[in-house]
């Protein structure tokens, strides 16, 4: 048998239909291969102006306590931001918090002065030196406009409340980050600072760190003046602080004190109710307070702290500006407080509560003498008040008074998680003139707990086991018939 290699020159020329036939086969691929480029473009430009759309509009917040969504002081303060802050998160490659990162977006979003940037600590190994960060916490922030910045601490961007861990067991916790970061860019972008001083010499009570930094977030420097060595307040006190004195102001530093406050000064005072202070009394008195003698007890269960004595008071805190830079639904806490007589208001004197107890308290007169609450006939029934603030118009001094010693106490403030803290801050910001730094509740990261009735359970189970898979049967069956009489 031969076989013989059919020759390609004597193969029949293609039709006139088959020609057609390729012309369209390879306008089609042309068309089909355009059309490929094209979609690729657009999905790549897409991409890119979604990459630059703020993650406000392109992620959305769907966490039980809105953890990522900003409140109106943030973005108020972010809108009218007027210089350039940048944060640096500090946090190795892979091990990011997305929480953080999450929110650091949405600062990023609402102005175009704040941005961030990530630092890997192992890659710049000495890049947080500079600002005074190296012993800074994994995922920490630095917060920087100009040569002013500061280290929001990762610790301080989560917050834990063990209030009901006696008697649950458990504990939860808060996503605080949003505060600390406006405080944060509060802090470095402040134009203006305070000197606080605290007087000494008469065995008064420092400021621990707790109370100095929160200060320090507002501006306010502390430093200490004992009067034996100047007779004068010095000129840049923004204000004075005479924290729980256990002895008398003297004679000399009584007038020395009352002349700064003619020419416009400042005073925050805590008293004792056991030490007697004769000159400072009277230099409150002539802003019109005085004391009500005796204990305060409390009766009203809210009004003091759970599993302690009626006298750990939790007093009603007053809503006006010198209270404004506390948190809402934060306590102020008071344990063995007096009650402040407050006088009549005048033209020039303003006299304002701050903190005040129950209607049911009462103030206990022989409290050194009692082995029980028990009220007694001469014992003068509530409300108190535990702090006033005093502003005269005329000279322009401010004064506040808690007749507490233990108002400015680092234990007492975190029971009350820093409450006490930033009554003084608060105060001392009213004092200056200055807006009350950026108070923000956090954010709880607990999720609710979706609970679906057993009816619905039952109907759901239904739904997807059983009429949910026939519904695709009965459609496929459909389908296949419609197609077999075509």
């Amino acid at each position: 048998m031969n076989f013989k290699k059919k020759n390609a020159a004597n193969a029949p020329a293609p039709n006139q239909a088959q020609q057609a036939a390729r012309r369209r086969s390879l306008r089609s691929g042309a068309y089909a291969s355009v059309l490929a480029v094209v979609v690729l473009v657009l999905v790549i430009l897409l991409n890119l102006v979604v990459g630059a759309v703020p993650t406000k509009f392109t992620q959305f917040d769907i966490s039980t306590g809105k953890m990522f969504t900003l409140s109106d002081t943030t973005k108020t303060m972010l809108q009218e931001l007027n210089t350039d802050v940048t944060a640096y998160y500090l946090a190795e490659t892979g091990n990011e918090d997305s929480n953080i990162t999450r929110i650091l977006d949405r600062y990023a979003g609402e102005s175009s002065h704040f941005t961030w940037q990530q630092r890997d600590p192992a890659l710049y190994p000495t890049f947080a030196q500079q600002y005074d960060a190296q012993n800074a916490s994994s995922s920490s922030v630095i917060l920087v406009c100009g040569d002013n910045h500061t280290v929001v601490d990762y610790n301080d961007m989560y917050t834990a409340d063990y209030s009901s861990y006696y008697t649950t067991g458990s504990y939860t916790m808060s996503f605080s980050a949003e505060n600390a970061l406006s405080s944060g860019i509060a802090k470095v972008t402040r134009e203006n600072s305070y000197v606080l001083y605290q007087l000494t010499g008469h065995g008064e009570s420092s400021l621990e760190s707790d109370f100095t930094e929160t200060l320090d977030n507002s501006g306010v420097t502390v430093q200490d003046l004992n009067l034996l060595t100047t007779d004068t307040v010095p000129e840049d006190a923004a204000a004075l602080l005479i924290n729980d004195p256990q002895a008398d102001l003297s004679t000399l530093d009584a007038a020395a004190i009352k002349t700064y406050l003619e020419n416009g000064g400042h005073l925050f005072v805590t008293t004792d109710l056991t030490v007697s202070t004769p000159n400072l009394d009277a230099l409150l008195a002539e802003y019109g307070m005085t004391r009500q003698e005796g204990l305060v007890i409390e009766n009203d269960s809210s009004y003091y702290a759970y599993r302690y004595p009626q006298t750990y008071l939790l007093p009603s805190l007053s809503s006006n500006d010198i209270t404004a830079g506390i948190t809402d639904g934060m306590h102020v806490f008071t344990p063995v407080a007096q009650g402040i007589v407050k006088g009549d208001s005048t033209d020039d004197l303003t006299l304002t509560t701050l903190l005040s107890t129950s209607s049911t308290a009462y103030s206990m007169q022989d409290y050194a003498e009692a082995t029980t609450a028990e009220q007694g006939a001469n014992d003068p029934n509530g409300p108190f008040n535990i702090a006033v603030a005093a502003s005269n118009s005329a000279t322009g001094a401010k004064v506040v008074w808690v007749n507490c010693p233990n108002m400015l106490n680092s234990q007492m403030n975190s029971a009350v998680s820093g409450g006490n803290a930033q009554l003084l801050t608060s105060a001392v910001n009213w004092m200056t003139g200055e807006e009350n730094g950026v108070v923000i509740d956090s954010k709880s990261m607990s999720a609710e707990t979706l609970t679906v009735p057993a009816k619905a359970t039952m109907l759901l189970g239904l739904l997807f086991t059983i009429v949910v898979p026939l519904a695709f049967i009965v459609v496929g069956i459909a389908i296949t018939l419609v197609r077999r009489r075509r």
